[in-house]
């Protein structure tokens, strides 16, 4: 490749995926490149001489009379084979193109094309780090490249070359130092596309340019300069706007003024600067469409002081972000002085730049972490914040991230080489002057006392607070598997003298007494796997029954007073357990740090050695603590444990388990007497009008608190339908296979009288795949995008598919019932398949249901029908999001109509959306003649 090269970016549009199976092109689309310019098109339809598809026909628009009329491939081989001769190939995904263009061309007598190929996917997700999906449609949309019909060539591969000049401009602007360095990794691409660094690299060279003033280099990796915020001398007090009319004014342009929104702001403002109220937690229930971020962000501005942050607090990490980047953008476009905000979350989601710069210099044989690699590089060159987030990347996609992330500030030391530009410290510096610490409700209950004071109690803001309490339940869930720890101990053992690689042995060969402190290290480890088989064991002889039989995993009940004897009688051996772990940290803590001491320079490779080992001695600190909380008499009280076996037979595969009941008392003593009384928000909080379950979840006194409802914002009257099926064969009576036909059907027949965008909620993933499955079995899976949750991939995968399908249908559970946001014609039908009541099988429901037995309350009353009540709330709240939607919401329930509770149900649904009941052919009917009527 070379500066004045021409870029063939091609896109087709064929019959299926495989060229092997018969599969034909349909059209093909081509834009030349040179010098960043496009300087020629091409496009051309192609007859298959086959069938198109009904689904292809639907996603490109052409259709089988179209192609019929276009030349068969022989026809325009030799034009296409001449066209592309001396270019560089470029596609988006280019392992599907050209090697399907070249069999096409062999199949007619032509040779493969010799020629170099460059893959867009591969540089978009190293030069575009930050964005969250790599489709030509997303991408176009975040570049704002005019992309009027995705799926057909041509206009695919106009987009596709637009892509293709940013990226290289993009790569262009890269600082020297981060070039060198990708080139340095020699990652492995398709075909040519890393040859694309070396050129830019060349470039770089041969016309240097100056560092960007936002930019800088530290120990050999460029990073984006980082500022604190000017603190504001004297910082006036502006009067809140009270009124209408002084909030009209202040929202200017930016802003419609929405009654409910400035009803919830001056129910805050008055709550929290009236001395006879601001010591009373204060509760707001605000619908979707309240505008409910800004209703508690502007007036806490005002009352916000030197002295006094704000500390919001909401369910997620992705929320967070939501809030950050959007509530107080828009908070500060309208305030006379702007407010600061930050960001914080657990240690684990920023990177380590020393971590990372010391990984970067080994060889990586994996392909996917030679990529991550990359796109870290030039991601630093964009963050200030170090958020991994920011990649959209989990965990268990990158287990590279765990290798860089970060363990916090006590591990740093002075005379680290990025001690000054790390980010956590940064982050520590920010929130010690920011008006807004927005956390999650996980970070929060984990760092109370950091984030709160008893002195100064800042102002507290649960957002979506209906999630405290589950979350702080779903956190203490903790599990002890022996089979982890064992093989934890096992591949630490190995690391001392393994054959491949550089072991622990050979590194510290030179020290003194080095072999006898490895004999030590390895003494422990093998102590610590014999302790936990022996414990493993114990705990198989008492609880587990000696009963054969059976492959499925069991479950078995361990009462508080059973584990607490247990704990008791062999107290010895759960000590001798814990002895040789602390054993196995001290030996090679002592062994780190007289290395660290001799050597006046480590190589990267030996870091890279003590790194991993110290990595999975973590996981050993994990067992250590949870056994260090469980042997506390005060900590098993509240919690039920459980003992789960892969199956019957295998007593050798044990893990033991357990989980905080209920949250009683939980924060009134840990969390409230940090902060001044704490607002409490969200969509969906009260169950039913006089249901006390908001409160008893939040362990608050209903005397003491000042609750409100706002109503909804909607005219759900006009733009909503509540419809209930009660002919449907509710889920108590009938087989699976009984419930899994009648739910095809009346899905079928549903989606086919209102063919619009629809989401299925479910309460399992079993039923999900069964009537997924059964449902491709009917003609609905040629006319429409079928999406199942469990079955074609991530929960944000699957959003991302629907919200951009035409007549999608997306079968989900779970978190699919609230926290998502489908507006408009992204959602215009909603199924309910059953009340979502929580399954009484769940070892820790089955604890809490008895809990309050014992209380002498009816667990059915007090627990699991206020949570159904909320649930069926959240789930029909996903359908009307905006005052532009409409949408109508089908139960397929009859227990709504047929049982006596079903009426507190509908009570708590919302006034102005009656339910319509009827047989499912009255429903049908009732559907058609509201979306003709809207």
């Amino acid at each position: 490749m070379k500066p004045n090269t021409t870029y063939a970016v091609v896109d087709i549009e064929t019959t299926g995926t495989s060229v092997k199976d018969g599969d034909r092109i349909i059209q093909i689309g081509c834009a030349f490149v040179k010098n960043n310019k496009i300087i020629n098109t091409f496009a051309a339809d192609v007859n298959p001489l086959t069938t198109v598809p009904p689904v292809i026909e639907n996603l490109t628009g052409i259709s089988n009379a179209r192609v019929r009329k276009a030349p068969p491939f022989d026809d325009l081989a030799g034009t296409i084979y001449s066209l592309l001769q001396g270019t560089v190939f470029v596609a988006h995904n280019v392992n599907f193109d050209l090697p399907f263009i070249n069999a096409e061309l062999q199949r007619v007598g032509y040779p493969e094309l010799p020629i170099q190929a460059v893959d867009t996917v591969s540089l978009s997700q190293i030069l575009l780090p930050t964005s969250a999906s790599f489709r030509l449609r997303d991408l176009s949309r975040l570049l704002n490249i005019q992309h009027q019909h995705p799926h057909a060539a041509d206009s695919d591969a106009v987009a596709t070359a637009h892509l293709f000049i940013f990226l290289q401009q993009r790569l262009a602007q890269l600082p020297l130092i981060t070039l060198q360095q990708m080139v340095a990794l020699t990652p492995e691409l398709p075909r040519e596309t890393a040859e694309l660094f070396a050129l830019a690299l060349q470039q770089g060279k041969k016309h240097p340019s100056r560092l960007p003033k936002d930019l800088m280099v530290r120990n050999g990796i460029a990073l984006r300069k980082k500022t604190l915020p000017q603190q504001a001398e004297g910082r006036k007090h502006p009067r809140y706007p009270l009124t209408k009319s002084q909030k009209v004014h202040l929202f200017g342009d930016d802003l419609t003024y929405r009654p409910q929104q400035a009803r919830m702001m001056n129910q805050i403002y008055r709550h929290y600067s009236k001395a006879e109220t601001q010591t009373n937690p204060l509760l707001i229930e605000a619908p979707t469409g309240t505008g409910k971020t800004l209703g508690y962000l502007l007036p806490l501005a005002y009352l916000a002081n030197r002295d006094q942050q704000v500390v919001v607090s909401t369910a997620t990490t992705v929320l967070q972000t939501q809030l950050h980047d959007q509530g107080i953008q828009l908070l500060n476009a309208l305030l006379p002085e702007p407010v600061t905000a930050v960001v914080i979350k657990g240690n684990q989601h920023y990177v380590d730049l020393d971590r990372f710069a010391r990984g970067l210099t080994l060889h990586e044989h994996s392909k996917q972490t030679q990529l991550l690699k990359l796109r870290v590089l030039v991601w630093l060159t964009m963050t200030t914040t170090g958020d991994l987030d920011e990649l959209h990347l989990t965990t268990y996609q990158a287990p590279y991230f765990t290798e860089i992330a970060h363990h916090g500030v006590a591990s740093l030391k002075a005379d680290d080489p990025f001690f000054k530009d790390d980010f956590l410290r940064y982050r520590d510096e920010l929130t010690a002057q920011a008006t807004f610490i927005i956390t999650n409700h996980a970070y929060l209950m984990q760092h109370v006392a950091q984030l709160g004071s008893r002195q100064q109690r800042p102002l507290l803001v649960l957002d979506e607070a209906q999630h405290l309490a589950d979350g702080v339940l779903r956190e203490s869930r903790q599990r002890f598997d022996f089979n982890f720890y064992m093989a934890a101990v096992h591949s630490l053992t190995s690391r001392i003298d393994q054959e491949h690689g550089l072991n622990l042995r050979a590194l510290f060969a030179e020290q003194p007494q080095a072999d006898y402190r490895l004999k030590l290290l390895d003494n422990s480890l093998r102590d610590t796997d014999l302790h936990l088989q022996q414990f493993q064991a114990a705990l198989a002889r008492e609880f587990v029954p000696q009963q054969k039989g059976g492959s499925q995993p069991v479950e078995i009940t361990v009462t508080t007073e059973a584990i607490t004897s247990f704990f008791a009688l062999h107290n010895s051996l759960v000590k001798q357990l814990q002895t040789a772990i602390e054993n196995c940290f001290l030996q090679f803590q002592q062994l780190n740090e007289q290395y660290q001491h001799d050597q006046s320079e480590i190589l990267p490779t030996e870091q890279h050695v003590l790194d991993d080992f110290y990595n999975r001695m973590q996981d050993l600190r994990q067992g250590y603590d949870l056994l260090r909380l469980w042997l506390m008499p005060a900590t098993r009280e509240q919690r039920v444990f459980w003992i789960t076996l892969n199956q019957w037979h295998d007593r050798g595969s044990l893990t033991l388990s357990g989980s905080l009941i209920d949250t009683k008392g939980y924060f009134k003593e840990r969390l409230y007497p940090y902060f001044s009384a704490p607002l409490l928000t969200g969509a969906t909080l009260f169950s039913t009008g006089k249901s006390q379950y908001v409160y008893s979840q939040l362990d608050l006194d209903a005397k003491k608190v000042e609750h409100h409802r706002l109503s909804t914002p909607f005219d759900l009257e006009k733009q909503a339908r509540l419809l209930i099926a009660d002919d449907a064969t509710g889920p108590e009576q009938p087989s699976g296979k009984q419930r899994v036909a009648y739910l095809t059907r009346a899905i079928n027949e549903i989606v086919t009288a209102a063919p619009k965008q629809t989401l299925i909620l479910f309460n399992s993933l079993n039923m999900i795949e069964a009537v997924f499955y059964s449902l491709h079995q009917t003609d609905l899976s040629a006319d429409r995008e079928l999406l199942a949750q469990g079955v074609n991939g991530s929960r944000e995968k699957l959003l991302r598919r629907f919200m951009q399908g035409d007549n999608a249908i997306l079968l989900g559970a779970a978190s699919f019932w609230e926290g998502i946001d489908l507006p408009q014609d992204q959602l215009e039908l909603l199924i309910i398949t059953q009340l979502p009541f929580e399954s009484p099988d769940q070892t820790t429901t089955k604890a809490r249901y008895q809990q309050l037995r014992q209380a002498k309350e009816n667990p059915f009353y007090n627990e699991a029908l206020p949570k159904a009540a909320l649930k069926l709330r959240q789930g029909i709240g996903r359908l009307i999001r905006t005052d532009q939607d409409r949408g109508a919401a089908i139960i397929l329930d009859d227990r709504l109509v047929t049982k006596r509770y079903g009426q507190t149900i509908l009570k708590a649904l919302p006034k102005s959306m009656p339910p319509v009941t009827g047989s499912l052919s009255k429903i049908t009917h009732e559907l058609q003649s509201f979306f003709k009527t809207n």
